[in-house]
């Protein structure tokens, strides 16, 4: 018997979703899952509360792939990678450009999840909040 998911995601629904890394010492990396965006959207804005370099994926083997990239590359053509920016101290939202469309290839997932790598660049420890707001186009 097949199990059933309630529908918490309408299409053209604009939603902020969160979530924090553990502590991480300057330079560390974290991996994160966002529930609840659904499997097709476009980015709206990021925000983090300390500085960082987050960097969202299509699939978790994208992810892992991609984790010891540095931040001076770009990433390869077709290498999953759906957005990859900075914050800093002075500008902690960055305002996704046009055509920031995210998607989950993760078939396996029993619920879509937007796969991310957050990096502390700041100086000091820090357990870093991300704040994704997106538009839902496909629940």
């Amino acid at each position: 018997m097949a199990s059933w998911l309630p529908r918490t995601q309408i299409p053209g629904q604009r939603l902020s979703v969160s979530a924090t890394t553990t502590p991480l010492l300057p330079g560390a990396s974290a991996l994160l899952d966002l529930p609840g965006l659904g499997r097709l959207g476009h980015f709206l804005a990021v925000s983090t509360d300390a500085p960082g370099w987050v960097s969202f994926y299509s699939s978790l083997a994208a992810r892992e792939s991609d984790g010891s990239r540095p931040i001076t590359q770009d990433p390869a053509p077709g290498s999953g990678v759906l957005l990859d920016l900075a914050t800093t101290t002075a500008s902690l939202t960055v305002t996704a450009p046009p055509g920031g469309t995210y998607f989950s290839t993760d078939t396996a997932a029993a619920m879509p999840l937007l796969r991310a790598l957050v990096r502390n660049t700041g100086t000091s420890q820090a357990a870093i909040a991300v704040t994704v707001t997106a538009v839902v186009l496909a629940p």
